[in-house]
Formats: C-alpha cells, structure tokens, sequence
C-alpha cells in the first residue's frame, strides 16, 4: 500500500509501506542489508507510478532513469513481520538531476530504522543525459522539501549526520542556485 500525504507538521511525502517476510531475513533472523535497497527501488517505482501518471508512456519513448548513486544508513535492526512504512522526499531538483531521500520507520513504534537516498538523472534513447522530464519534475514537486525550512534543516541534518558532510551538502546547494 503506498499513498501520498502531508500534515501540517511535515512537507508532503510518499509513503511505501512493506511487510517484512521470510524471503527478506537471513539466517541470523534479521533483514539481509541489500533488501533495503530493493525496497528503495520498489518505493521509488511506486512513487513514480503514483506522482507521474505518464511514466509508462515516458518509458516506452526510450527514455531511460539511470541512479547515478544510492546509499543507506542503518539505525535499526528489521526482523520477520516487521511492519515498515518507506518515507520519499525529493531533497534536490536541478535541471539534469534530482535527489530522492528515504526514511525507513517502524510502523509500530514510529523507530527510525534507516535512512538513505538516491540521485537520479534521466537519458534518452541514445542514451545521451537529457533534462528531467517535465511530467516527472512535476511529481518529484509533490514531495519536494523546501530548503530552509526547518523540516529541511532537519531532515538533512539527519540524513547527513557527519556535520561536514552537512557542510559539504550546504556548498553544494549554493553552487547549484
């Protein structure tokens, strides 16, 4: 089940909800660390498939979404019938790329279990990059943190908890503006 969703205390996010199985745990009893990426990308596709209604149509002109980089920090252990809900903010949107951050909670106990994030860039069928997608951009808006607010203070400050990578992020932002 995913839906979209916005309260008055957080910027509107996509939300992915998993069941954790036995097909997702190790012999240790715990989620296996590369099935948080494979729900990154089921997340991401739900997102897609729900923000863009014409995502297909997209597709089936050739072209192509290519993540450029992904990562995960793990805060939490995950273990069989766990029930996790898979937050999807876009934290940047620039002309030939965006940036998608995950928040991986306990549906149960609202724990954060991880959090992560992808960057994405788009090419077409001769596989030259091109500017995201207008239709894409548009639902990449739907969930998009406006930079300094404090739920975007926050949340960044979560997702890039060393504070110089925090600073890193910050020169990065100015350079792109």
């Amino acid at each position: 089940m995913s839906t979209l969703s916005s309260s008055t205390l957080t910027p509107r996010t996509f939300t992915y909800e998993k069941r954790v199985y036995l097909k997702d745990t190790n012999a240790v009893g715990n989620v296996y660390f590369a099935k948080y990426f494979e729900w990154q990308g089921e997340a991401r596709e739900d997102f897609l498939r729900r923000a863009v209604p014409n995502h297909m149509e997209l597709f089936s002109l050739g072209i192509k979404m290519i993540t450029v980089n992904a990562w995960l920090k793990y805060e939490h252990e995950v273990r069989l019938f766990d029930e996790i809900l898979i937050e999807i903010s876009t934290v940047s949107l620039k002309k030939m790329s965006m940036e998608l951050g995950f928040k991986y909670i306990n549906k149960f106990t609202n724990e954060i279990i991880a959090i992560g994030g992808q960057k994405l860039a788009f090419a077409n069928h001769a596989n030259a990059l091109i500017p995201i997608p207008s239709s894409i951009r548009a639902g990449a808006r739907t969930c998009l943190i406006e930079r300094g607010s404090k739920f975007w203070n926050i949340e960044i400050t979560k997702i890039y908890a060393d504070s110089r990578q925090v600073e890193e992020f910050e020169d990065k932002i100015k350079t792109t503006k």
